[in-house]
C-alpha cells in the first residue's frame, strides 16, 4: 500500500525544545530543539513514503478559542529562546524538500486529522509521527502513531492496552478527564483508570452523562457538578477533520533536497554528524534522490574511535541505542553521568544519562 507520513511539528518542536540541554551554536544561537528535528526527521524519512508532510500550528487563534476564552490560557508564552529556532526550523525542512503545512483558524493536529482520514479512505497506510496522546482518536486500519523519540508505535491493539479504551472512546475518555496542556477542566478526581472504567460500563459519554445519578460518593459529586462543561469538553478535544485544504494529501510530495542550502544550515548551526552524512550521501553516485534527501546513510549516526573532540550524539532513536550500546559493550572502559535536577540525591530526578569511551565524544539519553 502507498504510504502517508504526517509529522507533528508543533508537538516535537516543544518536546525537542524541553528534552534536551540548552545547545547553542558558535555564535550563541540557541539548537536545542533544531538539532533534535534534525534527528527526529531522520526516523520520519526513513520510512520512505510516498506522500510527506511537517505540519505545524498557524500564529492566531482558532475555532476553539472562539468556543472557550480560556482555552490554552494557562500556557506561558513561548521562551524567547525556542522562539529563536522556528523559523530556521522550517528553513531546515524546506531544505529537506518537506512540505510545511499551516492552515490558520484551526490546530496542526486538526489538519494532520483531516489529511488522516482523507487518505485512509483511499486505502493509503498513514503513520502520524507525534507525541500527543490526543491522536490516539484516529487510529484504525490504516492509521498508526510512531513517536520517534521513544521508538514506540500504537496500533489499533496497542489503544486498548496504553489507555484502557477502545479509539473511538478516546474522544469521551479525555472529555471526562479534561486536559491540563490545553486548560479543558474535566471531572475533578478523575483520572484515566476512572474514566476508562466509567467507559467500560456505560460505553460513551452520553451514556454516562443519562446515568449521572447513579454515581455514588465524591466522585459522583464531581461528575455531577461537570455535567455542563462535558459537551463542550467532547468539542475542544475532538480532532477536527473535514478542515478546508488547499491540496489534498496526493500533493504531498517530498522534492528533492536543496544541498547548498542544508549544507549552509548545517554549518551554521554545528550540526557536523549531520553536515557529514549529507556530504556522504551527495558524494555517493549510487545515492537515490530519495536517499539523498534524508540525510540518513545505512549506518547509524555513531561516535567511533576516530572522532574528533567535541563531537557528541543525543540518543533520539532506536538505532543509535542500539549503536550506542554495541560499543559500550565492546569498550574495555566506560565513563557513565547522570544528570539530575537536584543536587540532593534522595530528592532528584533523573533527566539524562551520559555514557563515553574516550575523551570529546559522547552520547546523551
Amino acid at each position: 500500500m502507498p504510504k502517508l507520513v504526517l509529522i507533528d511539528g508543533s508537538s516535537y518542536l516543544y518536546r525537542a525544545f524541553h528534552a534536551l540541554p540548552p545547545l547553542t551554536a558558535s555564535d550563541g544561537t540557541p539548537t536545542g530543539a533544531l538539532f533534535g528535528i534534525v534527528n527526529m526527521l531522520k526516523s520520519s524519512l526513513k520510512e520512505n513514503a510516498e506522500y510527506i508532510a511537517f505540519v505545524l500550528d498557524a500564529p492566531g487563534p482558532t475555532f476553539r478559542d472562539a468556543l472557550y476564552p480560556d482555552y490554552k490560557a494557562n500556557r506561558a508564552a513561548m521562551p524567547d529562546d525556542l522562539r529563536a529556532q522556528v523559523e530556521p526550523m522550517i528553513a531546515i525542512v524546506q531544505a529537506l524538500g518537506l512540505p510545511v503545512i499551516r492552515v490558520s483558524g484551526v490546530e496542526a493536529d486538526d489538519v494532520i486529522g483531516t489529511y488522516a482520514l482523507q487518505a485512509a479512505k483511499d486505502g493509503v497506510d498513514v503513520v502520524i509521527s507525534t507525541g500527543d496522546k490526543d491522536f490516539a482518536q484516529l487510529v484504525g486500519p490504516h492509521i498508526t502513531l510512531t513517536n520517534t523519540m521513544t521508538g514506540s508505535v500504537t496500533d489499533e491493539k496497542r489503544v486498548p492496552e496504553k489507555f484502557g479504551v477502545r479509539p473511538d472512546q478516546i474522544i469521551d475518555f479525555l472529555a471526562l478527564m479534561g486536559d491540563a496542556v490545553d486548560n479543558v477542566k474535566g471531572v475533578e478526581k478523575c483520572g484515566p483508570k476512572t474514566a476508562a472504567k466509567w467507559l467500560a460500563e456505560y460505553g460513551t459519554l452520553e451514556t454516562v452523562i443519562a446515568n449521572a445519578e447513579k454515581f455514588t460518593g465524591k466522585i459522583g459529586e464531581n461528575l455531577r457538578t461537570a455535567l455542563p462543561i462535558l459537551p463542550l469538553n467532547r468539542t475542544l478535544v475532538t480532532i477536527k477533520t473535514d478542515v478546508p485544504l488547499e491540496q489534498d494529501y496526493t500533493q504531498l510530495l517530498q522534492l528533492p533536497p536543496h544541498q547548498d542550502d542544508l549544507s549552509a544550515l548545517y554549518s551554521r548551526f554545528g550540526f557536523k554528524q549531520a553536515l557529514k552524512e549529507l556530504q556522504s550521501a551527495a558524494a555517493s553516485p549510487s545515492s537515490a534522490p530519495k536517499a539523498a534527501s534524508s540525510t540518513e546513510s545505512d549506518a547509524p549516526p555513531v561516535l567511533l574511535p576516530e572522532a574528533k573532540p567535541g563531537e557528541y550524539t543525543a540518543v533520539l532513536d532506536w538505532a543509535t541505542f542500539d549503536a550506542m550500546l554495541a560499543t559500550l559493550n565492546a569498550a574495555e572502559l566506560v565513563c557513565f553521568d547522570t544528570e539530575t535536577d537536584s543536587l540532593d540525591p534522595m530528592q532528584a530526578n533523573l533527566v539524562g544519562l551520559s555514557f563515553a569511551v574516550e575523551p570529546g565524544a559522547a552520547w546523551y539519553i
